[in-house]
């Protein structure tokens, strides 16, 4: 939203009553409004009572979709004509073009307008089209969705949050209205071109349901290699344009959902069974008429670990994987490092409540916002997460009693020999700022350890969780992304790379070596041999002297320690918060211990993760720990380059506790640190944050020794007294620049 510089806050006009009535349909989860031309004219009235200045305050973007509200008066051919708005805002264009043409009703011009537009299209740009308007159609239902969870409860609404509602109810009607006009138009298109089978369902040996989604072009007889997602993300109409687009590139496009989804009538039980039912379902591919033998399994997020619970099992048809952005259901979430987080507990509610999803399950930020803080601040046992909540989640509590990377996980995922025994090609993507990157990027580590000769590359840059999965945006957060970083299309690298391992094509741009990676702030791509090499250079960093907030390169003559003391019983303090906003304007106020390095007289390269280990030692027998690693750039803002954290006891072996000795000084490793890669600018220092990890989003572990999900703050008891040793090692992947040609 614009800034409003006068008292709009403070403004309060009444929620329309009316707005009681829009709820979630529950599948597909679209909003329904029982009267949407009352709605629109409620809200008109209520937008007119707003003084002059509050609409000149506004961005081009939320005039043009109040433009749908209060009709001509904003003037939105204007605004086109000033190219003032982008792709995200396509549908609103071709709705005002359509109700500019006269003695026609608005839908039925814009189908006239959309099947002229088609006739030009060939099958790339009717599919570029197509995910537009989806990802528009749905993007809308999601934010209207989470608009009208935020203000369901209020009586009264500010100017501002009056206009943003008016704005979001428009932007969903206009998606609606394009979305539903286009539609029939394009699936028959597709249906000239494609043989489409929405909804098989296929019945394995051991009598397991799947849902299966398969799209095959007409215009071939030959049988085609099989291009293959399994699922728990149920969704038949992006099922059926995800098979498109293989279909498009000469795969038979498949995607196939877990157990219990759509017209399965099993079980809905995610993380168990993907690899063996994955497994399965490679082997009724292979054998069908129209599969030459060949399968390869791509997709991203849970998507990704179903491809990794499949190549355990090693079908010979399986001919290579690409998972992007890759769950682990021991290392990410809910667990990282052996600590058990709150920030996607909704996701098995999100999966499991029905036999689609659930999106409404995500859309009530402020109901999962304070479970957490309800949680955090009472104090009570994290495995009174549900009781807190309202509601059982059977999945969430299961995983609770599994808090070592035991035989439980070991099972659904490759480990030790599984991964010496996966020969074929691999591709990783992931991001920088991707909450997912140490799972995948532990994919491709333990591959390379059990495997040296291992075929698995890496692609990575400036990318949260979604873009990594998809065409990154403009920004992550406040920081502008290079242009460079935007050549990455996902879906079009990844089927480059299968044309180039299956038909010894060329590779994708993207994909010269085996690790890929965007140097942010260089606006260049790298290519170089192994991820380990990264994290072997650089420059080792130790703790300055006691009383000093110096990160050193010489390791320390005389041992010292800086001691911090927390106090785990108080929860009005937070401690190693990851912030949201990537860049901030000075150093974030911390609560933890600052180390700072001398600025560096040249530019130098970041590019890597973080190794080493912390010299401890607690009054405890066991502490969280975490770090927040800066670039402090020459005009003092602070570039965020890593978040830690994990658990002191598992450090060694993540498998297997081992408690601390209190008082005595011991080695922590660091393990699954995150990976990022940044020019800094001479002049830049680096800044370490050291911290006690306590948080709303995670654990709190009190030191008993005992389960910590049991743990209660009557546990807490005195002060951790934390002692942070100056022969800890840190080694940062420092390195001075090279100059490197710019892929742009």
């Amino acid at each position: 939203m614009a800034s409003v510089s006068y008292a709009a806050e403070r403004t309060l006009y009444p929620t329309p009553e009316i707005l009681k009535s829009a709820k979630p349909s529950g599948e597909p989860n679209e909003i329904l409004l029982s009267d949407p031309d009352k709605v629109i004219a409620t809200l008109l009235k209520q937008v007119n009572l707003l003084p002059n200045k509050a609409m000149i305050s506004l961005s081009a973007e939320e005039q043009l979709k109040l433009s749908f509200i209060k009709g001509d008066a904003l003037d939105p051919a204007k605004l086109f004509r000033a190219g003032k708005i982008q792709t995200k805002l396509v549908h609103f264009q071709l709705y005002h073009e359509a109700k500019a043409q006269s003695g026609q009703a608005v839908s039925e011009a814009l189908m006239a307008m959309i099947s002229a537009k088609l006739a030009s299209f060939d099958n790339k740009a009717l599919y570029q089209f197509d995910q537009v308007l989806s990802a528009l159609n749905n993007r809308a239902q999601k934010q209207l969705l989470h608009e009208l969870m935020k203000v369901k409860d209020k009586a009264l609404l500010s100017e501002l949050e009056l206009i943003k509602l008016a704005a979001d109810i428009a932007d969903y009607q206009v998606s609606q209205l394009v979305f539903t006009a286009a539609q029939p138009l394009i699936n028959a298109r597709w249906q000239k071109e494609y043989i489409i089978e929405p909804a098989l369902l296929v019945t394995t040996a051991e009598g397991i349901e799947h849902t299966v989604t398969v799209v095959r072009p007409k215009n071939t007889s030959k049988a085609l290699p099989a291009a293959f997602q399994h699922t728990i993300y149920a969704n038949e109409k992006r099922h059926i344009r995800t098979a498109i687009y293989a279909a498009m590139h000469g795969y038979v496009g498949i995607v196939a959902n877990s157990r219990g989804k759509r017209l399965s009538t099993n079980k809905i039980e995610p993380w168990e069974h993907e690899g063996h039912d994955a497994h399965r379902l490679i082997d009724w591919i292979s054998k069908q008429a129209w599969s030459d033998g060949r399968v390869v399994m791509y997709g991203g997020s849970y998507n990704g670990f179903t491809q990794w619970a499949a190549a355990k099992y090693h079908h010979k048809a399986l001919k290579a994987i690409a998972p992007y952005a890759a769950a682990h259901p021991a290392l990410g979430l809910p667990m990282e490092n052996n600590v058990f987080l709150t920030a996607n507990y909704q996701w098995a509610f999100h999966v499991t409540n029905n036999k689609t999803m659930d999106n409404r399950e995500y859309a009530d930020g402020a109901h999962w916002h304070g479970v957490n803080q309800t949680l955090f601040k009472s104090g009570r046992p994290f495995m009174d997460i549900d009781k807190i909540e309202g509601r059982p989640n059977p999945l969430f509590q299961n995983l609770l009693r599994h808090p070592a990377f035991d035989e439980y996980y070991k099972a659904m995922v490759p480990f030790g020999q599984d991964f010496a025994n996966i020969t074929i090609p691999v591709l990783s993507v992931t991001g920088y700022f991707d909450g997912g990157q140490i799972s995948a990027i532990h994919y491709l580590t333990e591959h390379y350890k059990h495997n040296p000769d291992a075929d698995h590359s890496l692609l990575i840059g400036p990318y949260d969780h979604w873009t990594a999965q998809t065409v990154p945006d403009t920004h992550v957060t406040n920081y502008k992304l290079d242009s460079v970083a935007g050549l990455k299309n996902t879906e079009k690298v990844v089927f480059e790379w299968f044309d180039h391992i299956l038909n010894n094509r060329p590779a994708p741009e993207l994909v010269q070596d085996r690790v890929n990676y965007q140097l942010m702030g260089d606006n260049s791509w790298h290519h170089v041999k192994s991820y380990a090499s990264l994290n072997q250079q650089g420059i080792d960093f130790y703790l300055g002297r006691p009383g000093l907030q110096e990160l050193v390169t010489q390791p320390p003559e005389v041992l010292g320690k800086h001691t911090q003391l927390v106090d785990l019983a108080d929860r009005n303090v937070q401690h190693n918060i990851d912030f949201t906003n990537i860049i901030q304007p000075e150093l974030p106020g911390e609560t933890g211990l600052v180390f700072i390095s001398e600025a560096f007289e040249q530019d130098m390269k970041y590019a890597g993760a973080p190794t080493g280990h912390f010299s401890i030692s607690i009054n405890k027998r066991d502490v969280d720990i975490g770090f927040n690693l800066y670039q402090i750039q020459p005009d003092g803002r602070a570039f965020h380059l890593a978040h830690y954290r994990s658990r002191a006891s598992f450090a060694r072996d993540s498998s297997k506790r081992q408690l601390l000795v209190p008082y005595q000084k011991t080695k922590i490793p660091l393990v699954n640190t995150r990976m990022s890669a940044r020019k800094l600018t001479k002049g830049s220092r680096i800044a370490l944050v050291l911290d006690v990890n306590k948080n709303e989003l995670a654990q709190v572990n009190m030191g008993t020794g005992m389960n910590v999900s049991d743990e209660t703050i009557a546990d807490a008891k005195e002060k951790l007294q934390l002692n942070w040793y100056t022969d800890s090692k840190i080694h940062l992947p420092i390195t001075a620049m090279e100059k490197v040609i710019s892929t742009e």
